[in-house]
């Protein structure tokens, strides 16, 4: 199956946080927890520091992780029913000090500039992290945006709550000196997630205008560099209001000031759901870029092992590739999370099986001296286990490595940038902005972790290739990646005496793959696809890799073929090995 036409599922993005910070949605790290039972996942948005109630799948065959799903108020919600909206539900009013002056203007060479820097990296700062925005780290950013004032039913913006609190206060116009200062722009969030309200914003005929004429003015009075619009709702019932909306305002912005940056946040899946609420193409002339809210992936799909970032269920790439398909890639920015999700497990390992509900953690929560950085090389994500008195944990989080592959996708495909949900959860983490710049972090992307800790399994002793035996299979989850899996797979391979091309297998998003031998150098090296593991053969050039995993990378221009990579002096032999996508 060629990449384009890889299948969609829904989209993604919950969020709420868990005990001292405060999260944002949910992301695309892994895509559910180790597997218990049947898959039924709940959220309930609450303020800072929320309990997210989340359900468990059942276990994969291969690899024992399942996806998450959402369901608010009992009810599965559809992809379109969640994004940023879900970053917010219930958070307590902050009371700032009011600032007593306007914060610093851009400096002219960024005003004279065009309204999208040639590679956005876009942050958001969400009000509820202002009293903690003096140590934000800046550097390598090209847009911060201020999350968000909200926009009433007629069009008029709401003068009251934390978000106008924020706009009003020292700490934003400190933050926006800040980023002046630096030479990045900073753009003014106004949002309503709200379904009834956007009926009425959509369908009033003086909204627009009414919009327009209050938003001016607010931008002008903080000296910001332009507005990101965030309007999330259902259905596609409001989508001409919608795009008519936009239009207008988007018109009378850019005639009050046509260097001011205009952006729109949308759901990961609505370039590909012409029915869903934006018409992506039709909303495009009027935007300068869509904040593609890529957080959380895979959500809704079968248990499955497979990487958010290239799998065939819907993940990043689906994301880039439907977006570039409608509109110009240099008018897609693809928003990363900087949050993740915990576990309580029977034991440390990545086939430990979860004990209890997840919650959705900040990255500073991954972080510590007693909480390793590991790599799962299947989903693609970092991870972590550490012990709670005699509890095991594990979280699985965009790390630095996971990070800078979202970068490498969106380059591959021209897109305008990159975008950060949110400012603040990272722990002023300079190297995972540096990985959205695209710098590789130092060392890799870290081991695959500990193969045995406290309530693990007896470990299972597969057998040699070819081998046959009357004894069963160990019950109990089976370790698949990392240094557990540096033995030869349990697939039986056909033997040299009943075929004259010895069998080459590999496990592969969970799934075993006959491999074919190529000539190397048609590798495009860019964009790793993920590992392939568990290698067998009987072939006597190519045993001494049996057990190991290599990197997969797309084959020559997207022919629709993979190829698994080999090389000395890490491998004993240099030889690349292909397979269908």
């Amino acid at each position: 199956m060629a990449l384009a036409d890889k299948l969609a599922h829904l989209v993604r993005g919950v969020c709420s946080g868990m005990g001292r910070t405060v999260s944002g949605a949910v992301a695309r790290v892994k895509r559910g927890a180790p597997p218990l039972g049947l898959v039924m996942l709940a959220f309930f948005l609450t303020v800072a520091g929320f309990l997210a109630a989340v359900g468990f799948g059942a276990a994969p065959t291969t690899h024992n992780h399942v996806p998450k799903v959402q369901v608010i108020a009992g009810t599965r919600a559809s992809a379109a029913e969640l994004g940023n909206r879900s970053h917010i539900g219930g958070i307590a009013a902050i009371n700032l000090p009011a600032a007593s002056a306007a914060p610093v203007a851009a400096p002219t060479t960024l005003v004279d500039a065009p309204p999208l820097a040639s590679r956005e990296d876009f942050a958001f700062a969400p009000y509820w992290t202002l009293p903690q925005s003096a140590g934000f780290s800046l550097t390598g950013l090209s847009t911060l945006d201020y999350f968000s004032v909200g926009v009433n039913p007629d069009g008029s913006l709401l003068q009251s709550g934390p978000g106008w609190n924020g706009y009003q206060s020292a700490a934003l116009a400190d933050l926006i000196t800040r980023a002046h200062t630096a030479g990045e722009r900073v753009v003014l969030t106004v949002n309503d997630f709200g379904q009834s309200s956007l009926d009425s914003l959509t369908s009033e005929p003086t909204a627009p205008a009414t919009l327009a004429a209050a938003l001016i003015p607010a931008l002008q009075a903080k000296n910001f560099d332009g507005v990101n619009f965030d309007f999330e709702g259902s259905g596609s019932h409001d989508q001409a209001g919608l795009t008519n909306l936009i239009a207008t305002v988007s018109s009378d912005l850019r005639a009050a000031d046509p260097h001011w940056q205009i952006t729109m946040d949308t759901y990961a899946s609505s370039a590909g759901d012409p029915g869903g609420f934006y018409n992506i193409p039709a909303l495009a002339p009027s935007v300068d870029a869509f904040f593609v809210m890529a957080y959380e992936l895979n959500l809704q799909s079968p248990a499955s092992s497979a990487s958010p970032l290239t799998s065939g269920m819907f993940s990043d790439l689906t994301t880039v590739e439907q977006y570039t398909s409608v509109v110009p890639a240099s008018k897609v920015i693809v928003g990363t999370p900087f949050f993740g999700i915990d576990w309580p497990t029977n034991n440390g390992t990545l086939a430990a099986q979860a004990t209890g509900p997840a919650t959705d953690i900040a990255d500073t929560q991954t972080q510590g001296p007693n909480r390793p950085q590991y790599w799962d090389p299947v989903t693609e994500t970092g991870w972590t286990s550490y012990l709670v008195g005699t509890q095991w944990h594990e979280s699985y989080f965009e790390s630095p490595y996971a990070l800078f592959q979202v970068a490498l996708l969106a380059a591959h495909y021209n897109a305008r940038g990159v975008g950060i949900w949110a400012l603040g959860m990272e722990d002023n983490d300079g190297e995972m902005i540096t990985a959205l710049d695209g710098f590789a972090p130092p060392g890799g992307p870290g081991g695959t972790g500990p193969t045995a800790t406290s309530g693990s399994p007896p470990p299972v002793v597969p057998l040699a290739a070819g081998a046959t035996t009357t004894t069963p299979t160990p019950a109990g989850p089976h370790p698949v990646a990392g240094p557990a899996s540096t033995t030869p797979a349990t697939v039986p391979v056909t033997s040299s005496t009943t075929t004259t091309v010895p069998a080459i297998t590999g496990v592969f998003h969970g799934t075993t793959r006959a491999l074919t031998t190529v000539a190397s150098g048609n590798v495009d090296r860019l964009l790793s696809l993920g590992i392939i593991y568990n290698f067998t053969t009987t072939d006597p050039a190519f045993s001494c890799l049996n057990g190991k995993s290599m990197t997969v990378y797309l084959y020559g221009a997207l022919t629709g073929r993979y190829v698994a990579v080999a090389t000395t002096p890490t491998d004993c032999v240099t030889q690349e090995f292909t397979f269908p996508d």
